[in-house]
């Protein structure tokens, strides 16, 4: 995804009804912080119990599951903003290192068998990785996408989660947006289930630690006091935003209840966010490996501004 001739390629082959302006925003929102305010969206992943069987078995949410959502970003943002070279390294060491993720759960998990590597369970968190981008890009940004971006944009981030799929067919991601969505609600209806773990983490949003990865401990010493007092608020906003997104059959499996005054508070979030994205700088408001590549981009753009259009002979000289 984050090669130009991605790019090119995808406005090319999707017809006139693509925005190349908007697809480039698409591209810009797949590396902004704002999405950060949909993080609970992608608890869909633990909707699916085997997923919710191992997460559970490692207890790396309960040590600290601000530390998981960090490690879980960079992996996504190597994926997404990463030359070729290095997405396929991450995408070896992502399922080299999960080949250990396999067992039986224990306590409410107890009977269930898993597998990160099935390819049943592999696929789904990477749909749901792609649905999340593809669900917050309007919300955050104001601008509705066209059906053909829409499947222009699906194509952009199945490119960029390609080194990921398995080798299996079972384990490919779908062919193109029509299909991921049948695929999804497929799933939703027939295999995603409520569960303890489930619900006890998408409630728990409100009681977020800090992490410990990335801010040292001096930083996070004096950040606590105020963070005991912020985090209540921003987990709320977290799940009311994220609550707005996710399809209603796994909304309603997480265990929180939305009410006709969310409807209000969504709004009132949303409006921030579209000013923020309006309004700030690329600096502030993109993941720093998403700047250096618009930075890149924009550099190559310049540069090749100062090609000759021929090296022919110039016309007054003939």
């Amino acid at each position: 995804m984050a090669n130009n001739a991605t790019v090119r390629t995808a406005e090319k082959s999707t017809g006139s009804r693509i925005r190349p302006e908007v697809l480039r925003e698409f591209r810009k929102h797949s590396g902004s912080v704002l999405a950060g305010v949909f993080a609970g969206a992608a608890f869909d992943q633990v909707a699916l119990v085997p997923v919710a069987a191992s997460v559970d078995r490692t207890g790396r949410f309960a040590a600290n599951f601000a530390d998981r959502g960090v490690r879980s970003g960079a992996s996504a943002m190597i994926a997404l903003w990463g030359d070729s070279d290095d997405r396929r390294a991450e995408a070896d060491w992502l399922k080299l290192r999960h080949r250990d993720v396999r067992g039986t759960g224990t306590a409410d998990f107890g009977e269930v068998k898993y597998s990160a590597l099935s390819p049943f369970t592999w696929k789904w968190i990477a749909v749901s990785g792609i649905f999340v981008v593809l669900n917050t890009f309007t919300p955050c940004t104001g601008t509705a996408l066209r059906p053909e971006e829409e499947e222009a944009a699906y194509q952009l981030l199945r490119e960029a989660f390609a080194d990921l799929e398995l080798p299996s067919a079972a384990g490919k991601l779908p062919a193109d947006l029509a299909e991921a969505r049948e695929y999804y609600d497929t799933m939703a209806t027939e295999e995603l289930r409520a569960n303890p773990f489930l619900v006890e983490k998408f409630a728990g949003l409100t009681r977020l630690p800090l992490p410990t990865l990335g801010l040292p401990s001096p930083a996070r010493r004096a950040l606590t006091p105020m963070w005991l007092v912020m985090r209540p608020v921003a987990g709320h906003v977290i799940q009311v935003c994220s609550s707005k997104v996710m399809h209603p059959q796994v909304q309603e499996l997480t265990g929180f209840e939305l009410k006709p005054r969310h409807d209000q508070e969504f709004a009132l979030y949303v409006r921030l966010l579209q000013w923020a994205w309006r309004t700030l700088p690329d600096r502030v408001l993109l993941q720093p490996l998403a700047y250096n590549r618009f930075r890149y981009e924009k550099l190559i753009r310049t540069l090749r501004s100062f090609g000759l259009e021929s090296f022919a002979v110039p016309e007054d000289r003939r």
